[in-house]
């Protein structure tokens, strides 16, 4: 099993953890009367559930392969792993202000970027393309009110 997937796993779970926080925050309900929280509860018990069994699985695995103690955390790109959550993270701050399509635009530029370095020219023209899919689907396939925002589309 690779380094970065135990670490997933165990960023996983976190996530798990605090999406069942806040369905049991807002009141789960029971299953005939179910209230807000308990979709939110469940997904993270089931995402939880998953991530604890990929990495039992795999560290099963790696038991297996090699016997040797290997540091976990040395392979881990430091950079991308703070990077990606800071990134979300303002992408939902900026989303009324920027709008959908320029801030959806800076994220997957960004990621394209950073995550698996490409050409600049390559880069521009998928998020451009990817950005555009996603705004014809959400606005006119689903007919969902996106911001606006600086661009006014």
């Amino acid at each position: 099993m690779k380094k970065t997937y135990m670490v997933t796993d165990i960023v996983l779970m976190s996530l798990a953890f605090l999406v069942c926080l806040g369905g049991f925050k807002q009141s789960v309900g029971t299953f005939q009367q179910p209230h807000a929280g308990f979709i939110p509860f469940l997904s993270g018990l089931l995402l939880g559930l998953l991530a604890l069994i990929d990495l039992i699985s795999g560290l099963i695995s790696k038991w297996k392969k090699e016997k040797g103690d290997n540091e976990i955390w040395a392979a881990i790109n430091w950079k991308k792993l703070i990077l990606t959550p800071i990134a979300l993270f303002l992408y939902t701050v900026l989303f009324t202000t920027l709008g959908f399509a320029l801030d959806t635009f800076l994220l997957l530029l960004f990621f394209f970027r950073l995550l698996e370095p490409k050409p600049l020219w390559t880069v521009l023209i998928t998020s451009v393309a990817t950005t555009v899919l996603f705004y014809l689907g959400f606005k006119i396939v689903l007919s969902i009110q996106l911001p606006r925002g600086l661009l006014g589309f």
